[in-house]
Order: C-alpha cells, then structure tokens, then sequence
C-alpha cells in the first residue's frame, strides 16, 4: 500500500510537469494578436517578393535602366537635329515675332566707346542715329526694341533682325579710313540670310548717305560679336560701324537723322525682301 501510494504521487509529479505554466491575466490574447500580426506580415512580404519577380520576368529588356537613358538620349538628339534642320530650311517656331526688331545701342549701359580728343563719344552718336531709326521704323510698322550694349533681353532674343549701331575710331589712321562697315552674324539658317542683311544695308546706306563701304577692314571684333552668341538662333542679326569718328566726323556728329534713314533703308530693304543690285 506504502508502494502504490508513492507510485501514484510520481504519476501526479510527471503529470503536473507537463501542464502549461500559469501565465498571467490576458497573455494569451497577446500572443493571439502577435502571432495574427506576423501572419498578414509575412503575406504581404511574400507577396512582395512575388510581384517583383514576375515583374522582372516581364519587364522589356529595352527598358533597363542602361537601355533608357540611351533612347532618352536618343530622342533628345533626334529633337536638335529637328530643330537644326528646321531652321535651315527657314521654317519658324509658332508665334514667332518676325515684326520685331532689336536695336543694340553701342556701348550704352557699359561704357562710353571711343572717346574724341573734342569731348565728343561714340555711345554719343550711336545713341542719336538709334533713336531715329527706331523712330522711323515704328512709324513704318514694326516692333522696335532699343537694347543696351549687354542687355539682358539679348538672352535668346527672338526678332526678324538685331542691328547692333558702332562708330569707328577717332584715331586718324590714313587718308583712307573713312567710310562704314558691315557684318552679319552667321546665322544658323544659313549664310544666305546673313548674305542678304549685308547687300541690303550695304546698299541703302552707301546710297542715302553718300558714305563708301570699307569692307577691307571688317574685323573679328565684328564677326565674333557677343550678341551673336546670345540670341536665338532663329533671329537673323548684323552689326555696323556708321563712320569713322575721325575723317567722318562731321556727318556722324551733325547728320545723324540722315544716317537712320540709311539704316532704315536697308532694314526696310531686308525685312521686305526689297530687291538689291548686284555689284
């Protein structure tokens, strides 16, 4: 009887082992709601990991990152090499302002130009023909903008002409150093353009002021003008050199209407496809 009763009382001990400990109030809903928890976890990982592969099995070859940003690449050259053709062939963005023409008045807001030993300036007689010639071409119906030597405007200027006015220098150099310059800006569309800007202004303002063109001595400084660089490509431009302040000093000081008319003319002449007599 003393056996079976310490026999009963191990039975009792193993059993009592392997029951679960106590746990305290709520601990099983916890770990209900921790084990809930991972599961919607670890669905959504899964998951993850699933749509990434087959969108990766799916995806073109041809949009890797590599491969895009060369076709990006590729429609950007695609769209200069529009653009280059486009204005080669004369053709305009929409809304382009072929009325309007800019009027660069050499040296304003920068400095004073060639200075006389009479006190008198080149930003002086520049100021004065511009002046008249924007007079004259508002009057005859276009747009005109009078731009100082650095303007800002001059940033991707769009207009059917930019003229930039100079005068030469006071320095007497020789008895031939008298007359005007100029020189067009290589323009994008082609040199014909450009061609066609200096006959016209060549023409009408050796006619009207009487003053021969000197085009021996154009120069880099007029070629390489920095305005030429900054505008649209789109905008035809040009620069001339009135006179010398030397031995044609005395027109450029007291006929300074006479030269807009001259300048008037030729841009009148290239803005109306007027026509020009071959030398």
């Amino acid at each position: 009887m003393g056996s079976q009763n310490r026999f009963e009382k191990w039975q009792q001990k193993q059993v009592s082992s392997r029951q679960e400990p106590i746990l305290p109030p709520n601990s099983k809903a916890v770990k209900s709601a921790f084990g809930l928890i991972w599961q919607v976890l670890s669905t959504v990982i899964l998951a993850g990991i699933i749509t990434a592969t087959l969108f990766s099995l799916w995806m073109p070859g041809n949009f890797a990152a590599g491969s895009l940003g060369k076709q990006v690449g590729e429609v950007i050259a695609d769209g200069e090499r529009l653009t280059q053709t486009e204005i080669a062939a004369g053709v305009l963005p929409a809304g382009f302002p072929t009325n309007r023409i800019g009027i660069v008045v050499g040296h304003r807001g920068f400095d004073s130009g060639a200075v006389c030993a009479n006190g008198l300036t080149e930003l002086e007689i520049n100021s004065n023909v511009a002046t008249y010639a924007q007079q004259k071409l508002i009057a005859a119906g276009f747009e005109v903008d009078l731009l100082d030597e650095f303007d800002a405007r001059l940033k991707n200027y769009e207009a059917g002409l930019l003229l930039s006015i100079h005068s030469d220098s006071c320095d007497y150099i020789n008895d031939s150093a008298t007359g005007f310059k100029v020189a067009a800006a290589f323009s994008q569309k082609g040199d014909q353009s450009s061609t066609r800007l200096v006959q016209c202004l060549a023409d009408r303002y050796a006619n009207i002021t009487g003053l021969r063109y000197h085009y021996q001595s154009v120069t880099t400084d007029m070629t390489s003008y920095h305005a030429f660089d900054e505008i649209s490509p789109y905008t035809t431009a040009g620069i001339i050199e009135l006179g010398f302040l030397n031995l044609d000093q005395e027109i450029l000081k007291t006929q300074p209407e006479l030269l807009a008319e001259g300048i008037f003319a030729g841009i009148s002449c290239y803005m109306n496809d007027e026509e020009v007599k071959q030398p």
